[in-house]
C-alpha cells in the first residue's frame, strides 16, 4: 500500500427500499439498476483520490433498517464515517432516519459521530414528502450537513461519498480535507445521505 494512501471506512444505513445500494452502485460503476433485491450486507472497496491523497474507501451497504431492527455492534469500532440515507418521496423513512441515527449513538457510547445525512430520490419531484428546509433542519439538529442525491439521475452522487472523506477525515484530525468539511458541516461531524 502506497504511504500515501489512506483507509476509510463507510457504513451506509437507512430504511428499506431509499435507494442505499442503487447509490452505491451509482459511485462504484456508474450503473443504475431499478430491480433490486433487498440487501442483507454487502461491502465494497473503491479507490479515489482527493487533495493529491489516495483513499480505499471499504463501503458497507447494509440491510434497510426499521423501527425494531438492531444494528450490528461491530460497524461502532471500525466506521469512520456514516452514511444515513432517506427517501425524500417516502415520510416513513425520514423517520426511520432519526432512529438509525439514535441507534449509532447508542452502539457507539459517545455523543456525536461522524456522519452524513443524505435525501436520495431527488428526481421523484411529484412524489416528494419530505421538503428541502425540513431535512437541512434535521440535518442541523445532528450537527452535520445533508446531501440531496439521486442514483437515477447520478445527481451528488460523487459529492456525497468525497464529503463523506471529508467528514471522516475531520473526525479523525486529519487537516488535508478537514477545511473543507468545516464548511459544508460548520463544524459538524454528521453528514446525511
Amino acid at each position: 500500500m502506497s504511504a500515501n494512501r489512506l483507509d476509510r471506512n463507510v457504513v451506509v444505513l437507512g430504511g428499506m427500499g431509499v435507494g442505499k445500494s442503487t447509490a452505491i452502485q451509482r459511485f462504484l460503476n456508474n450503473e443504475f439498476n431499478e430491480s433490486h433485491y433487498p440487501t442483507v450486507s454487502n461491502t465494497y472497496n473503491k479507490r479515489i483520490t482527493l487533495n493529491d491523497r489516495e483513499y480505499n474507501l471499504t463501503i458497507t451497504d447494509t440491510a434497510g433498517q426499521d423501527e425494531t431492527s438492531i444494528l450490528d455492534p461491530n460497524y461502532a469500532g471500525a466506521t469512520d464515517v456514516y452514511v444515513i440515507a432517506f427517501s425524500v418521496a417516502y415520510r416513513k423513512s425520514f423517520d426511520i432516519a432519526k432512529v438509525v441515527r439514535d441507534k449509532i449513538l447508542d452502539i457507539s457510547g459517545v455523543e456525536s459521530v461522524a456522519m452524513v445525512l443524505v435525501g436520495n430520490k431527488s428526481d421523484l419531484k411529484a412524489d416528494r414528502q419530505v421538503s428541502r428546509a425540513e431535512a437541512e433542519e434535521l440535518a442541523r439538529a445532528f450537527n452535520c450537513p445533508y446531501v440531496e442525491t439521486s442514483a437515477k439521475e447520478n445527481q451528488n452522487i460523487e459529492e456525497l461519498f468525497v464529503k463523506s472523506v471529508k467528514i471522516a477525515n475531520k473526525a479523525r484530525g486529519d487537516d488535508d480535507t478537514a477545511d473543507d468539511a468545516a464548511a459544508d458541516a460548520d463544524k459538524s461531524m454528521c453528514v446525511i445521505m
